[in-house]
C-alpha cells in the first residue's frame, strides 16, 4: 500500500555504537499538532460517526432501495478508510520514536478497535458486493463517487464463493484481536521482554533479542557467532512457546480453509496469493526458477567465504558485511550519504534527486539515533496530506546508506502516485519492493562508477551479490518450509524437534554445501512466522526482488524513454494484477520462465563482476 504501515521492514540494521552522527528527526506536527488536538478528536469522532451511520443503514441493503444504500454506504467507507489509515500512520510513527510514548500506545490500542468495529459495520456492504450479479454490480459502481473503486471491488469480488453469512463474518472479525492475532502478539511480547546475560571481550552484560539480532550484522566474526549461538540458546530455552504459537496459527488458518471451502476449495495459499494479486501459475514458476538458479546463490556463498578467509560461510554469516579492505573510511555524515543519494536519482531523472532533497529539507525523514526508537526502518504517510514519511536510525555505514536510499525509493512509489483516487494506490506487498529495490541498484551502480579502486568496487558489489542468496536461497527456504509445515499440519501438530527437523532438511536441500551447517532454529528466531496478520511473508520479497532488477535492465534500453517507463509502471501497481502489469509493461507472461530467465541473468553479471574482482585482487 502507498500509504499507511510499508510493509517491508530492513532487519537487523547494522548499527556502530561508537559513533554518534547527526541526523535528523521528522515532523509529524503538519498533520496533526497531538493526540488532544482538535484536529486529530475531530478525525477520531468523525471514525465513530461514520461506524455508526453504516451500522444503521445496512438493514436497508435488504429493501427496495438497496443499491443506493450500498452506493451511499461505499462513499462513506471511503472517507472512513482514509481517516483510520491517517490516525493508524500518525500514532504508530509518534511510538516508533519512543517506544515508551503511552498516549501513543493508547491510541494505537484504541484505532485497532476502531478498526475491527469498522470492519464488521462494513460486512453487509461486502455481502452485497460480492453476492450481487454482475448487472446489479455494474450499476453500483456508476455512481460518480465510485469510479475509481472498479479494480478494488471486482479485486474483492474474486472471493465472493468464499464468503460465510454475515453473523460468521462478524463474529471472526470481533475475534481477531483476542483470537489468532493474540498468538502473533505473545511471540511479540515473548521476544521484546528476554533478557540474556551475554560476554563481549571479558564484560558481561544484559541484552534483549533486538540487540542480539543487530550483531548478525556485526563486521566482527565472532560476535557474530556469539550472536547466533546465543539467540539458539534463547529460542531453544522457549520452544515448546514457539511451536504452540506457529501450529496454533497454521491450525486457525487451515480452519478458515475448511469453512470457506463449502463451494470452491480454498488452501493456505489462497488468501496469500490474493492479497499478493498474484496467480498461482507464477508463484510456482518463480518458486521452480528461484530453485533452478539456487546454484548461483550458493556460488555467490563460496566466493563470499574467500573474502571472509573461511572454507565456507557459517550460518552466521548471512548478514556479514563487507570485510574492510584497505584503508578504513570513517563515518559517512547523513547530509554527505543524502547528497550521494540525490546525485545518484538525478541520473534516472533530476525531478527524482529533487524529491530526495525535498524530502530531507521538509524533515519527512527521522534518522537520529534514540533510546527508545524502533529497530529497523520503513516508509510510512499519512493518506490525507499525501505526504510520506522515512524512519531508520543513521550511523554512518555503507549499509545505512543502502537502507536510505531504500527507504527513500519507497517514498517515491507514494509520491509518483499522489495525485491518483486513493483507492486506486493500494499496491500488494509483491510490489511494495520495487521502487525500493531499484533505488538501492541505482545508488549502488553510481557508487560503482565513482569508485576509485578495486577494493571500492568489491565493497560495494559485496552488498550485491549479498542479496542473490538472500532472495534466491533464504527467501525460498522460509516458502518451503512454511509450505511443508502447512501440508503436515493438515494432519497433526509439529514439535519443536519437527520444526527443527524440517527446518535443517529445508535449508540443506537449498544451500547444498555451501554453508557449515544448517540453522535449525531459523523457525523460532524469524519473527515473520510470528506475524499473525499474513502468513507466507516470504515469496513476495523474493518476486520484488526479481522484478525490480527486470525494471533497471529496461533503463539502459530505453534511455531517455525510461523514467516515463518507470514512473507508469509505478502508477499502474494498485489497479491491476501483477500478471496484467508486467504484460502491459514488458509484453511477457509470468507463468512461463522467460521473464525469470532475463531477471537471473542481472544476477549473472553481478557475479561475474565480483569473481573477476576478487582474481584481480588475488582474493
Amino acid at each position: 500500500m502507498s500509504y499507511g504501515i510499508i510493509e517491508e521492514k530492513i532487519e537487523n540494521e547494522s548499527i556502530d555504537m561508537s559513533h554518534h552522527l547527526s541526523a535528523p528527526q521528522w515532523e509529524l506536527h503538519s498533520e496533526y499538532p497531538g493526540f488532544d488536538s482538535p484536529a486529530y478528536q475531530a478525525d477520531l469522532q468523525r471514525i465513530a460517526s461514520c461506524i455508526e451511520q453504516l451500522s444503521t443503514a445496512a438493514p436497508a441493503l435488504a429493501g427496495p432501495n438497496a443499491l443506493s444504500e450500498a452506493q451511499q454506504m461505499a462513499v462513506l467507507q471511503k472517507e472512513a478508510d482514509l481517516l483510520l489509515y491517517n490516525l493508524s500512520s500518525y500514532a504508530y510513527l509518534s511510538r516508533s520514536t519512543d517506544s515508551k510514548n503511552a498516549p501513543a500506545r493508547t491510541a494505537l490500542d484504541r484505532l485497532r478497535k476502531l478498526g475491527v468495529k469498522l470492519t464488521q459495520s462494513l460486512q453487509p456492504l461486502q455481502q452485497f458486493v460480492l453476492r450481487s450479479t454482475d448487472e446489479v454490480f455494474a450499476e453500483f459502481l456508476a455512481h460518480p463517487e465510485l469510479s475509481d473503486s472498479q479494480f478494488y471491488y471486482t479485486h474483492q469480488r474474486e472471493k465472493a464463493s468464499t464468503l460465510l453469512p454475515l453473523e460468521h463474518e462478524n463474529l471472526l472479525s470481533g475475534l481477531r484481536l483476542d483470537g489468532h492475532h493474540a498468538w502473533g502478539h505473545l511471540y511479540s511480547n515473548l521476544t521484546g521482554s528476554i533478557e540474556h546475560e551475554i560476554e563481549i571481550d571479558g564484560e558481561k552484560e544484559v541484552v534483549g533479542v533486538a540487540y542480539l539480532l543487530s550483531l548478525l550484522s556485526s563486521k566482527e566474526s565472532h560476535l557474530r557467532q556469539l550472536a547466533y549461538e546465543n539467540l539458539n540458546t534463547v529460542f531453544t530455552t522457549h520452544q515448546e512457546t514457539c511451536a504452540a504459537i506457529l501450529n496454533a496459527l497454521a491450525g486457525w488458518r487451515l480452519e478458515m480453509c475448511k469453512r470457506r471451502s463449502a463451494i470452491q476449495p480454498v488452501d493456505f495459499l489462497s488468501e496469500p496469493l490474493h492479497s499478493n494479486r498474484m496467480q498461482r501459475g507464477t508463484l510456482n514458476t518463480m518458486i521452480e526458477m528461484s530453485r533452478e538458479h539456487r546454484g548461483l546463490g550458493q556460488k555467490m556463498l563460496k566466493l563470499q567465504a574467500r573474502l571472509l578467509n573461511k572454507t565456507q560461510v557459517d550460518p552466521w554469516d548471512g548478514q556479514a558485511p563487507a570485510p574492510d579492505l584497505g584503508e578504513k573510511k570513517p563515518p559517512l555524515p547523513f547530509e554527505d550519504a543524502m547528497d550521494i543519494i540525490v546525485k545518484a536519482f538525478n541520473e534516472v531523472d533530476p525531478s527524482m534527486g529533487e524529491f530526495a532533497r525535498m524530502m530531507q529539507t521538509n524533515q519527512w525523514i527521522d534518522a537520529a539515533d534514540l533510546p527508545h526508537k524502533t529497530p529497523g526502518a520503513f516508509c510510512a504517510g499519512f493518506p490525507k496530506s499525501r505526504t510520506p514519511r522515512v524512519l531508520m536510525t543513521y550511523m554512518g555505514t555503507a549499509s545505512n546508506l543502502t537502507t536510505l536510499a531504500h527507504e527513500l525509493g519507497h517514498a517515491f512509489h507514494s509520491w509518483v502516485m499522489r495525485d491518483m483516487p486513493l483507492r486506486e494506490t493500494r499496491y500488494p506487498m509483491c510490489l511494495a519492493e520495487t521502487a525500493s529495490t531499484f533505488a538501492e541498484t541505482v545508488v549502488r551502480h553510481y557508487l560503482l562508477r565513482e569508485a576509485k579502486t578495486p577494493e571500492e568496487k568489491l565493497s560495494i558489489l559485496w552488498e550485491e551479490v549479498s542479496a542473490i542468496p538472500r532472495f534466491l536461497i533464504n527467501l525460498p527456504v522460509r516458502y518451503e518450509f512454511e509450505r511443508q509445515f502447512y501440508e503436515a499440519r493438515e494432519h497433526n501438530s509439529f514439535s519443536a524437534d519437527e520444526f527443527k527437523t524440517l527446518m535443517a532438511d529445508t535449508w540443506t536441500d537449498w544451500h547444498g554445501d555451501s554453508m557449515s551447517a544448517p540453522d535449525d532454529m531459523f523457525w523460532a528466531t524469524k519473527l515473520h512466522f510470528y506475524m499473525a496478520e499474513r502468513s507466507f511473508y516470504n515469496f513476495p520479497y523474493t518476486f520484488g526482488y526479481l522484478f525490480s532488477q527486470g525494471i533497471y535492465a529496461q533503463k539502459e534500453k530505453l534511455g531517455d524513454q525510461f523514467f516515463g517507463f518507470y514512473t507508469e509502471l509505478l502508477r499502474d501497481t494498485g489497479r491491476m494484477q501483477v500478471e496484467a502489469l508486467v504484460q502491459k509493461h514488458f509484453q511477457l507472461p509470468l507463468d512461463t520462465p522467460v521473464f525469470w530467465q532475463q531477471c537471473v541473468h542481472i544476477l549473472e553479471q553481478y557475479a561475474a563482476d565480483f569473481e573477476g574482482l576478487l582474481t584481480e585482487l588475488k582474493l
